[in-house]
Formats: C-alpha cells, structure tokens, sequence
C-alpha cells in the first residue's frame, strides 16, 4: 500500500526541489560566464607566449 506524506513532509520534499533547481541555476550561470571568459584568456596567452619565441 502507499503511503501518503504529511504537510511537513511534502514541505521538505518541496524547499529541497527548489533548492536543489536554485543551486543548478546559479551553476549554469557561472559556467556560462566562466566559458565565455575562456577564449579570451586564451587567446591573449597565446599572443605573449608567441611574441616571445620570435
């Protein structure tokens, strides 16, 4: 048989779900950002490391 949760239960259940959908969009945004500085970093390492070796 099932059994049913109570209002507290279903209160956790609920603030986990959306603490756990807050914590996966805070980290999307941050690995977006983070993969758009990226190439620029990059990019400008690149041009030192190659104006040293001419």
């Amino acid at each position: 048989m099932m059994n049913s949760l109570t209002s507290p239960e279903l209160t956790f259940l609920f603030m986990g779900v959306v603490v756990s959908l807050g914590i996966a969009l805070v980290w999307m945004v941050w690995e977006l950002e983070r993969s758009t500085r990226q190439p620029a970093q990059e990019h400008a390492k690149s041009r030192r490391n190659g104006s040293r070796l001419r």
